[in-house]
């Protein structure tokens, strides 16, 4: 699997050709544009200067959505074809005869519902004070009287009797916690009284002059008044509503060409100008040459050269993953850790088959495995392609481990009678008959991908030149060599009593590799510099906080070594883990009824799927990540994201 070639792109056009060059570029949908301007030269001058125009069609844009609000229109993409505006003058204009024609349908209706909100609220204010038959505005026109209205708390009504009588306070309406009335007082102690019944948590309503009459009066003419302004406010609406239907169409059409434009517009600001010429530049992938270099042929003024990725050093190369149909879903997982740099290592075939195979081997099922392939296929159309593709696969591993262990449903004696028929005595594998075997097997696996990982790093480290990642890291030739010879000794004496750790063994190919790590730096230096540096950046450092330094380093990789090989347990504690939920599914049927059978059947292999299948998965990228990505893969590269003009209802 490898890393899709790019080719870098220098256009230069008119300057009155903007335009037309950034629509051919979002045209091609494979052009990623770059800052034209992405240094200062030495003097810290720049004869070239960006475009840094303000976008003038954002105010149309909003204005246009706004009315689109207003007539409850839905914007969606449409074909722009039949708009001829073109410039932004356009556009408000044709903004400005919409609100022209509208406005005052809008304002009826927008006045109406103002005084249906006021008139209900005060509906909703004075609801308590029935009973009250005198007029709203004699009682609040009292010369030498104070009046308030409100509602008061129970508990606070009570202690109304601690205070002197020099008001009086007239109850309308009770519910379970406030009693609505009002208090009368003496103008000249209104200032004593309000402050009484402040410190009572009296809650003041303010009547509005529009309410006149007593309470049955007002209530009448408020009802009434909230009947016609509703009438009112239905026939703007009808009026508004045909106004949108017969202009919906003009509207779609003007706001999708909007935002294209303002998306193109946008585009100018990697733009550089220098008098009246522009200049772009840009990747694209190479197998898109002769494309792209086709629709510049119609525009004689612009000019394209292409040149190698790594032509201008400012410029980062995208990364675009070159898969094939079996690697290609398991990219999302690359780009969840992060894509690898434009000459870096595509590590989509590896995660892809070690990830099918520890799933596999961690949900072996030959019953299961079948229903999460046709899940699979099932996502994959319908819901998401990738992961879809990531579940088909991998049901097909479930199946294959599923097999082996002869696990169908749970059911590991049902494959029995098969594998006695075409004469295979060491299969099916049951897991609780062979524990040893399968925990020693997956730590063994875990020890093939870490040296795998390695090997990888090794590979790429001499591919970039880089002697200490290649050669002296824990990573490198020398921890390969101390890995492998502390692993491979340890299994020859314990396992199967052939000593092999001899001196000169524990000298050449554990002792000298460990001295390389722990001097990784000053020897890389030696190889590179041709001299001893203790720091990687040169700085001084003395030999003691040299020491201490890579001693704690050292201890730290040591731990990882073991750490990580011990993480892949987990793979055979999965492998058993399943046979044990599956065991405790085969014996609840066993204890019920021959038609109760199949339902727990069916729930108990929908539960192990769904919870330990989900596991499973988390668990594998955990593996993935920490145990092998950690050993050899730099996930800092660069998305390539061509530039486009995508239609939103989204504004800023």
């Amino acid at each position: 699997m490898a890393i899709v070639k790019m080719e870098l792109v220098s256009l230069t056009a008119e300057s009155s050709m903007l335009e037309a060059v950034l629509e051919k570029c979002c045209e091609s949908g494979c052009f990623q544009m770059e800052n034209a301007i992405t240094a200062l030269p030495v003097s810290g001058k720049r004869s070239l200067q960006l475009l840094n125009d303000k976008n003038p069609y954002e105010v149309p844009l909003k204005g246009l959505a706004s009315i689109a609000t207003e007539l409850d229109i839905t914007l969606r993409e449409t074909n722009t074809q039949a708009c001829k505006l073109e410039t932004d003058e356009d556009f408000n204009r044709f903004n400005d005869s919409l609100e022209n024609s509208l406005r005052a349908a809008a304002v009826r209706k927008q006045e109406a519902l103002r005084i249906i909100s006021e008139r209900k609220g005060a509906v909703k204010q004075i609801e308590h004070l029935q009973g009250l038959n005198e007029q709203f505005d004699r009682i609040f026109s009292c010369k030498h009287v104070h009046v308030r209205v409100g509602k008061l708390p129970l508990e606070s009504r009570a202690k109304l009797e601690y205070y002197d009588k020099n008001f009086f306070f007239v109850p309308f309406d009770t519910d379970r916690s406030y009693c609505w009335g009002m208090y009368f007082c003496p103008k000249e102690s209104k200032d004593i009284v309000d402050d009484i019944f402040t410190s009572l948590f009296f809650e003041v309503i303010r009547i509005p002059d529009f309410v006149t009459g007593n309470t049955a009066e007002a209530f009448e003419r408020l009802e009434a008044e909230i009947k016609e302004q509703e009438k009112v406010a239905r026939d703007a609406e009808t009026e508004l509503r045909c106004f949108a239907d017969v202009h919906d169409g003009d509207i779609q059409r003007a706001y999708s060409k909007l935002v294209h434009k303002r998306d193109i517009f946008n585009l100018r600001k990697k733009v550089g100008v220098l008098r009246d010429k522009v200049f772009i530049k840009g990747f694209i992938p190479l197998k898109e040459k002769d494309r792209f270099a086709k629709l510049f042929e119609d525009l004689p003024g612009a000019e394209l050269t292409f040149m190698p990725p790594d032509a201008d050093s400012s410029c980062k190369p995208p990364t675009v993953l070159k898969n094939s149909w079996f690697t290609r879903p398991y990219s999302m997982l690359v780009e969840m850790y992060g894509l690898p740099d434009y000459t870096g290592y595509n590590p989509t075939a590896f995660v892809a088959i070690t990830y099918t195979l520890l799933f596999g081997v961690m949900f072996g099922d030959l019953g299961q495995g079948f229903i999460i392939f046709l899940l699979g296929l099932l996502i994959g159309t319908k819901v998401h392609k990738q992961f879809g593709g990531m579940m088909t696969r991998c049901g097909v591993s479930s199946m294959i481990f599923g097999t082996i262990y002869g696990s169908v449903f749970g059911m590991e004696e049902l494959l029995d009678p098969v594998f006695e028929g075409i004469g295979i005595d060491f299969l099916p594998l049951h897991p609780f008959k062979n524990t040893t075997f399968i925990l020693l097997t997956a730590v063994a696996m875990g020890a093939a991908l870490i040296i795998i990982s390695m090997i990888l790093n090794i590979i790429i480290g001499f591919k970039e030149h880089d002697i200490e990642r290649a050669v002296f890291s824990n990573n490198g030739i020398a921890g390969l060599i101390f890995y492998s010879s502390i692993g491979g000794g340890l299994v020859a004496t314990i396992m199967f009593d052939v000593k092999v750790m001899s001196a000169p063994f524990v000298l050449f190919l554990i002792v000298i590799p460990a001295i390389c790590i722990f001097c990784r730096v000053p020897f890389a230096a030696a190889v590179k510099y041709k001299e001893l540096r203790l720091s990687e950046d040169g700085e001084k450092m003395t030999v003691g906080n040299f020491i201490v330094e890579n001693f704690f380093e050292m201890f730290e990789y040591a731990l990882s070594y073991v750490s990580n090989t011990m993480s892949f347990l987990r793979v055979g504690g999965f492998v058993l883990s399943h046979a044990g939920m599956m065991l405790v599914v085969t014996s609840l049927m066993g204890m019920v009824g021959s038609g109760a059978k199949l339902p727990v059947m069916i729930i108990g292999n929908a539960f192990v799927m769904i919870m330990e299948g989900m596991i499973v998965a988390i668990q594998i990228i955990r593996l993935e990540f920490y145990e092998i990505f950690s050993r050899f893969y730099s996930g800092d590269g660069k998305p390539f994201e061509p530039v486009k003009a995508e239609f939103t209802t989204e504004l800023d």
